[in-house]
C-alpha cells in the first residue's frame, strides 16, 4: 500500500500537477518580471530556489511531515484573533437556540443551491427532525424552509463557529474550513467532494473529533446518523478541544511568525543557511549510484570466486578444508567427511 501511494503520488506530480505549475509560471511571472526589467529563471530552477516555503498546514490538522528549516507551518493566520462581532439576527437566533445551533456550509467555491432538488429536499426534510436549529448557507431562496432552518446568503463563518453555543459543523472539509474548526475546538461532519477536502476529512476522522460521509444523492440518512454520533457522543467534542489547544500551542501565533520569517529572510539575503543540504547533492549521489556501483562490483568478485573454488580439483579441496579444519571453524559448517576421499 505505501509503495502504491508513492507510485501514485510521483505520477499525479509529474503527469499533473508539474505541468499545470509550469505552464501558470510561465504565462503568468515572465511577463510581471519584463516590466520591472528582471529576468525571472526557469520553472525548474525557481522550484529549488526558494528561500522560505509556509505550509497553510499544522501537524495538528495533518501529518507531521520531515521538513528542512526553511518550511514552516502558518495554519490559522487568516483568522483573526477578535473575532468579528455577529449581525444582530444571527446574534439573537445563536443566542436563543435552546439545544444549540448546526451550521452547514459547502464553502465558496461549492454552492449549496447548485444541489440537485432531490438532495436539497432530503437533507432539509432530516434537518427539520432535529430539534437544534440550523443555519445554512445556501446561495438561493427557498419555499417552505423548516421552521428550525434559517438559509443564510453569506455566513460570517469564524463569527458563527466561535459562538459558544454552536455544536457541530457541517463542512465540505477545505483546507481553511478545516482550519477555522480545529481554531475553535468544534466537531465536524465532514462532505468531500474533492482535490485536498478527501485527505482532510479522513485526517480528522482519524483524530477522532469528526466523521465523513460520501457525497451522494441519498446521503441524507447517513448525514443524520453522523450528526446524531457527534452530538450524543461527548467524544468527538472532547476530541475537538483537545486538538485545538496543540494548534493553538505555539511560540507566535501564525500571523506574527509569518511576518517574522519574511523579515528575517531580508535580514538574512536569502536565508541560505536554512536551505536543505540535500540541494547540493550531486544526481549519482541521490540516485544511489555510486551505492550501486560498488554493490556490483562486490557481487561480480564474490561470483568470480566461487566459479574458481569450483574449478579447483578434488584433492586440493581435501588439503584446503583439513588446513582450515585445523582451525575448527571450517570443519563445522563443512564436514571433511563431505570433500575427501576415504
Amino acid at each position: 500500500m505505501e509503495l502504491w501511494m508513492i507510485v501514485k503520488k510521483s505520477l499525479i506530480m509529474n503527469l499533473v500537477v508539474v505541468p499545470f505549475e509550469r505552464s501558470l509560471y510561465n504565462s503568468v511571472f515572465p511577463s510581471i518580471a519584463s516590466k520591472r526589467g528582471v529576468t525571472v529563471p526557469s520553472y525548474d530552477e525557481a522550484i529549488y530556489n526558494g528561500s522560505l516555503l509556509f505550509l497553510n498546514s499544522h501537524p495538528s490538522i495533518g501529518t507531521p511531515f520531515k521538513l528542512p528549516q526553511n518550511a514552516k507551518y502558518i495554519a490559522g493566520y487568516h483568522i483573526n484573533k477578535d473575532v468579528s462581532p455577529l449581525p444582530k439576527n444571527l446574534q439573537i437566533l445563536m443566542d436563543n437556540a435552546k439545544d444549540g445551533v448546526i451550521y452547514f456550509s459547502m464553502g465558496s467555491n461549492l454552492l449549496s443551491s447548485d444541489m440537485s432538488e432531490t438532495m436539497r429536499d432530503s437533507l432539509l426534510k432530516i434537518f427539520s427532525e432535529l430539534k437544534q436549529t440550523i443555519i445554512w448557507k445556501f446561495e438561493a431562496d427557498l419555499p417552505n424552509v423548516p421552521s428550525n432552518v434559517h438559509l443564510v446568503k453569506w455566513a460570517p463563518q469564524a463569527s458563527i463557529l466561535s459562538h459558544p453555543n454552536l455544536k457541530l459543523f457541517i463542512t465540505h472539509g477545505g483546507q481553511l474550513s478545516t482550519t477555522e474548526a480545529i481554531h475553535f475546538g468544534v466537531p465536524v461532519v465532514g462532505i468531500p467532494v474533492m482535490a485536498d477536502q478527501h485527505v482532510n476529512m479522513r485526517s480528522v476522522e482519524i483524530k477522532g473529533f469528526g466523521l465523513v460521509v460520501t457525497l451522494a444523492e441519498d446521503m441524507a440518512p447517513r448525514v443524520k446518523i453522523a450528526i446524531e454520533e457527534i452530538l450524543e457522543n461527548p467524544s468527538y467534542m472532547q476530541k475537538a478541544k483537545e486538538v485545538s489547544g496543540m494548534f493553538h500551542d505555539r511560540i507566535l501565533p501564525p500571523g506574527k511568525e509569518l511576518v517574522h520569517w519574511v523579515e528575517y529572510v531580508v535580514r538574512t539575503r536569502g536565508a541560505s543557511h536554512l536551505r536543505s543540504p540535500a540541494l547540493g547533492v550531486p544526481l549519482y549521489q541521490k540516485l544511489y549510484l555510486d551505492f550501486i556501483i560498488v554493490l556490483i562490483t562486490i557481487l561480480y568478485l564474490l561470483k568470480n570466486k566461487i566459479e574458481v573454488q569450483l574449478l579447483v580439483p578434488r584433492n586440493q579441496k581435501c588439503w584446503r578444508t583439513k588446513m582450515w579444519g585445523a582451525f575448527g571453524f571450517y570443519n563445522m559448517l563443512h564436514p571433511t567427511s563431505n570433500f575427501c576421499p576415504r
